[in-house]
């Protein structure tokens, strides 16, 4: 940026000289009647890299009236103060009418005739790690950005023919990223929809050899432990596996990860996971598919212990079921189709063992269930290396993003 600012014609200006600054408000929540109106209400989480043309939120009249939210310029660039995750200094362009809380700051050039909003986006969009590290090394520090770091960034400002031109290929550059994005991510569901499809047509085409038996003639279901949160340690040996662990049928131990004493592996020996282990997780959002996943758990320098709303499945009647077929089985829309029907609560589902222990599982001969397994583990596993490449794409095509940018 101090390069291009040595341009001709260019100058640096800081942000505070050449914008408006205004910030938002939050209506009294005691009030219901300033929620739910038609009134755009933007929070930091609706800010991801782009346009924005709309929301969620929505507050009154009177709600806006009786806050500092106020109208937001159409147009002018938002940028979160604070938020979860990555969420503190992502940058968006206003597309809308609309209002915001206090976490977001809005941004408009004062002089459109001298800078261009979306020249004003490119260049902040593409310093949002600058931007977001300037509360901490980390951009963790809990104190979030304020109007006085946002006033005193320095841009470089070209001719505004100059910056209709870098706009443009700005433009065609990112329609043409977005269009090759759209490819890679659909076909990365396609690989994924291929897997499931493969499962459905071999658990609904069935011969005259497979029985369907009901679950809790195969195994047993074991609920996890309600461990107490005040009993956590910052690190140990021993980590506790959550429903959060299990999201998309993938265990991952890096996912907020929560840590007890070592002596509590074997305290609570009957609640300990080893390698093989079948597990469920019980819980998730009413109306959404975002419980029920399975996980065979793998070889673990931890000890794993189970937490509350995850199953784990045990004590085989291995003569008629193999775990590793029913792993699979588990996975299958076959299944799922009986299992989230099940599910009862009005915000949060909720999944009885009890229940998923009369859900029917079509068995075909012990033989066949491995040889079906053998089978799903290649698929498996050339599933996962077609997701693989696709996911390296879409990582590229966002670094190549920035780089323009840059």
């Amino acid at each position: 940026y101090q390069g291009a600012a040595m341009k001709n014609g260019w100058q640096t200006k800081n942000i505070g000289d050449v914008c408006r600054l205004m910030t938002g408000g939050t209506p009294s929540k005691s009030k219901p009647e300033y929620f739910g109106g038609e009134i755009r209400w933007l929070v930091s989480g609706d800010i991801h890299q782009g346009e924005i043309f709309d929301c969620e939120g929505r507050i009154t009249e009177a709600g806006m009236r009786n806050s500092n939210a106020r109208p937001l310029p159409v147009n002018s660039v938002m940028i979160a103060l604070n938020g979860q995750g990555k969420t503190r200094g992502t940058v968006a362009l206003l597309r809308t009418q609309a209002t915001c809380n206090q976490s977001l700051v809005s941004i408009c050039p004062k002089d459109p005739d001298k800078l261009l909003p979306e020249f004003l986006y490119a260049n902040l969009h593409g310093r949002y790690q600058e931007i977001r590290q300037m509360t901490g090394d980390s951009g963790n520090d809990r104190r979030g950005l304020n109007m006085g770091l946002i006033n005193g960034i320095e841009i470089p400002i070209a001719p505004l023919p100059e910056q209709r031109r870098i706009v443009a290929i700005l433009d065609e550059a990112f329609d043409a990223i977005a269009t090759a994005k759209a490819n890679a991510e659909k076909n990365l569901q396609n690989a994924r929809a291929l897997f499931e499809s493969h499962l459905q047509s071999v658990f609904t085409q069935c011969d005259a050899g497979w029985v369907v038996r009901p679950l809790g003639d195969l195994c047993d279901l074991l609920n996890g432990f309600a461990f107490k949160s005040e009993d956590a340690v910052v690190s140990s040996e021993t980590q506790l596996v959550r429903m959060g662990n299990l999201h998309g049928n993938l265990l991952n131990l890096d996912r907020n990860p929560v840590f007890y004493p070592d002596s509590f592996a074997n305290d609570y020996k009957e609640y300990l996971l080893t390698k093989g282990d079948l597990i469920m997780s019980l819980t998730g959002t009413t109306g959404k598919e975002d419980f029920g996943y399975v996980v065979r758990i793998p070889d673990s320098d931890c000890a794993l212990l189970m937490n509350q709303r995850i199953a784990k499945f045990h004590s085989f009647k291995l003569d008629l079921v193999s775990p590793h077929y029913l792993y699979y089985f588990l996975r299958s829309r076959v299944f799922l189709d009986l299992l989230y029907p099940t599910a009862h609560g009005t915000r949060q589902a909720n999944l009885s063992s009890v229940i998923i222990k009369t859900l029917p599982i079509r068995l075909c001969s012990r033989k066949k269930q491995e040889k079906l397994a053998s089978a799903f583990d290649e698929l498996t596993t050339q599933t996962q290396s077609l997701e693989g490449i696709y996911q390296r794409k879409i990582a590229a095509l966002d670094e190549l993003r920035k780089s323009l940018l840059h």
